[in-house]
C-alpha cells in the first residue's frame, strides 16, 4: 500500500464509467442506428463524472453557473456514449472475437496494477460502487475488442522511438525517489509506545511485522517500493523527504492512521537514457496513433450512422422541467430530431 492521493474506487469506476449498459428503459436521450441510449444511462455516467470532478474542484456544480457546467458535462457524457455505441457496433459488424482467457489475463493485470490481493479484493472495491465482477469482466471484454479494432495495422519503428525521445528528452527525467519503511497503527497511544521502543533500540522491521496494520508492507518489515513524492499523500511525503537514510520520523498523522517512518535510501533526479524508457516511448507513440485512428473512425462512422438525439431536462434553461422546444425530456422535439452526420 502506497497511501496514494487518489482512491482505488475512482480508478476502477473510470474503467467502466463510459460504457453502454444497453438498458431499454424510457425516456430516451438518443438512438444510434436504432440502439437506445436512455436518460437514465446518461445520468448514471454523469453522476460518476460529477463525483470525480467534485472531489477535485469542490462545489463546482452548485448555483446557476454550476448547473450550466453540469448541463455541458451531461452533453459530453452523451457524446461519449454515442461514440462508444458506434465503436461497439463496428466491433460487432467486423466480428471481432475474444476469449475468456484474454479477459481473465487482463483482469489479473488490473488487480496487480492497483495492488489488490485477488479477485475478492476487486469484488469488494467494485461493490462499493454498485458494480459486480461479472459486469466488470464484460466491460473489460468490450475494451479488449475495441483495442483490437483500433490497433489493426498500427506499428512503431525504432526510428520513430529514437526521434521522439530526442525531441522530448525533458519528458524523461527521473524524479528524485525514496525507499521507506513504515509502521501504521490506528491509535496515537500505540504509535507513541512503538516509537519509544524504536528509540530504545528495538528492531524496526520486527516491530512492523508485529504491530503494523498495513497488509501490503507489514510482512516485509514495513518496507515500501521506490516511489516519487507524488505517489504519497502530502503528510507522508513531506515527512519522508525531510529524513536522511536510516533516520526515523516522529509520529505522522494521515487519513490512514498514525505512521512511524524509516527512510532507507534516496535517489536524486536525473536524465534517463533511451534504453530505460524505450518501452514507455513506444507506448506513447502507440497511444497517439491509436487516438488518431479512433478519431478518424468515429468521424467515418458518424457520417453513415442514423443518430437521433432527444432533449434532456435542464434545470438551468428549462423552466418547470420542460425541455427546449416544448418537448418533455426524453421525447422527440416538436419539429425535428437532432441527427448527426445527416
Amino acid at each position: 500500500m502506497k497511501f496514494l492521493k487518489y482512491g482505488l474506487a475512482i480508478v476502477l469506476i473510470t474503467a467502466v464509467a463510459l460504457t453502454v449498459a444497453g438498458c431499454s428503459k424510457e425516456p430516451l436521450a438518443a438512438t444510434v442506428n436504432g440502439k437506445k441510449i436512455t436518460v437514465a444511462e446518461v445520468n448514471e455516467k454523469l453522476e460518476v463524472q460529477m463525483e470525480q470532478f467534485a472531489g477535485q474542484y469542490g462545489d463546482m456544480f452548485k448555483g446557476p453557473e454550476g448547473q450550466r457546467m453540469k448541463d455541458q458535462l451531461r452533453q459530453a457524457v452523451l457524446d461519449q456514449l454515442i461514440n462508444m455505441e458506434l465503436v461497439i457496433q463496428e466491433v460487432d459488424r467486423q466480428g471481432i472475437k475474444i476469449t475468456d482467457k484474454e479477459v481473465d489475463a487482463k483482469v489479473k493485470e488490473i488487480i496487480k496494477i492497483y495492488n489488490l490481493k485477488d479477485e475478492k479484493d476487486l469484488e469488494q472495491a467494485l461493490k462499493q460502487k454498485g458494480t459486480t465482477v461479472a459486469q466488470f469482466k464484460e466491460e473489460v471484454g468490450r475494451a479488449i475488442k475495441i483495442e483490437k479494432l483500433i490497433s489493426k495495422g498500427i506499428k512503431v519503428s525504432s526510428k520513430d522511438i529514437e526521434k521522439y525521445f530526442k525531441d522530448n528528452k525533458k519528458d524523461f527525467v527521473a524524479q528524485d525517489q525514496i525507499m521507506a519503511a513504515h509502521i501504521l497503527v490506528q491509535k496515537e497511544e500505540d504509535a507513541k509506545n512503538i516509537l519509544e521502543q524504536i528509540k530504545g533500540g528495538a528492531d524496526f522491521a520486527q516491530l512492523a511485522k508485529q504491530y503494523s496494520t498495513d497488509p501490503g508492507s507489514k510482512d516485509k518489515g514495513g518496507r515500501l517500493d521506490w516511489a516519487d513524492k507524488d505517489d504519497f499523500v502530502p503528510e507522508f511525503a513531506d515527512a519522508c523527504w525531510k529524513l536522511n537514510p536510516n533516520e526515523i520520523s516522529d509520529l505522522v498523522k494521515t487519513d490512514y492512521g498514525y505512521h512511524i517512518i524509516k527512510l532507507i535510501d534516496k535517489k536524486p533526479s536525473r536524465q534517463m537514457e533511451l534504453a530505460e524508457v524505450r518501452d514507455q516511448v513506444k507506448e506513447r507513440l502507440l497511444m497517439k496513433k491509436k487516438q488518431e485512428v479512433y478519431t478518424k473512425l468515429i468521424d467515418r462512422l458518424k457520417k453513415k450512422a442514423d443518430i437521433k438525439m432527444y432533449p434532456m431536462e435542464s434545470k438551468a434553461t428549462s423552466p418547470q422541467g420542460v425541455a427546449p422546444g416544448g418537448a418533455q425530456p426524453g421525447q422527440p422535439p416538436a419539429q425535428t430530431n437532432t441527427e448527426t452526420g445527416k
